[in-house]
């Protein structure tokens, strides 16, 4: 009897420990699935940098871990010409052109809190704690490199871009995006290149090009600065 007990313990112990095992080996298999959808709906299938929701995501980390008293930055960069490039060549090729500048801006600014792809010709680069001439000096960097980037060796077209920057304290995060695309309508308008958000010229009323996505990446900032 006491050798009947034990060889069903022990077939119960397999069979609690094969179960243990699948158990384990499913939840590891759901974790890589969550993980690969958290990355696709995070990422610009494209150009491989962050989409609107990552750069949501980087926003909000910033907004947790950061001081009042801190600063931020951000570069709004903004394509020269695309939709020009796009009826000449096609969009296959214009989509080639943006992989190649999220590849430059991948390549500059590495060190950033996110590098995103907003949509369309729009991309932006987050910087956490940076020295307003830091930022100013890699918008400018990223602007230079942009235009000396050979697309493709068989057709060398070159594009350049806009860059605007806005330098804030992180209780004004909120207002990073629209202060950036300001000024990156203002170098845009006066073909500067770059330029630097200024409180006292910028239209402060002006609605950007691609409001409906600012307005969706401000307004958990927004409604938190309010409460």
């Amino acid at each position: 009897m006491s050798v009947l007990v034990a060889v069903c313990a022990l077939a119960l112990c397999a069979i609690l420990s094969a179960a243990l095992l699948d158990s384990r080996r499913k939840r590891r298999e759901l974790e890589k699935r969550l993980a690969v959808a958290d990355r696709a709906a995070h990422t610009d299938p494209l150009t491989g940098l962050a989409n609107r929701a990552g750069l949501q995501r980087a926003l909000d980390h910033q907004r947790a871990s950061t001081r009042p008293s801190d600063h931020l930055a951000m570069i709004l960069l903004d394509l020269d010409g695309l939709k020009e490039t796009n009826d000449l060549y096609g969009h296959d090729f214009g989509d080639s052109v943006l992989v190649a500048v999220a590849h430059r801006i991948h390549e500059k600014a590495g060190h950033a809190a996110c590098a995103a792809r907003l949509g369309g010709d729009e991309f932006v680069v987050l910087l956490s704690g940076e020295d307003p001439q830091d930022a100013d000096a890699l918008a400018a960097e990223l602007c230079a490199d942009i235009a000396s980037a050979e697309v493709m060796s068989e057709m060398p077209i070159r594009c350049t871009a806009s860059a605007g920057v806005a330098v804030l304290p992180a209780h004004r995060m909120h207002q990073l995006v629209t202060a950036a695309d300001q000024a990156m309508y203002r170098a845009k308008s006066t073909r500067a290149g770059t330029s630097r958000y200024q409180p006292l010229t910028d239209v402060s009323d002006r609605i950007p090009r691609n409001r409906t996505a600012l307005v969706a990446l401000e307004g958990g900032a927004s409604k938190e600065a309010q409460g």
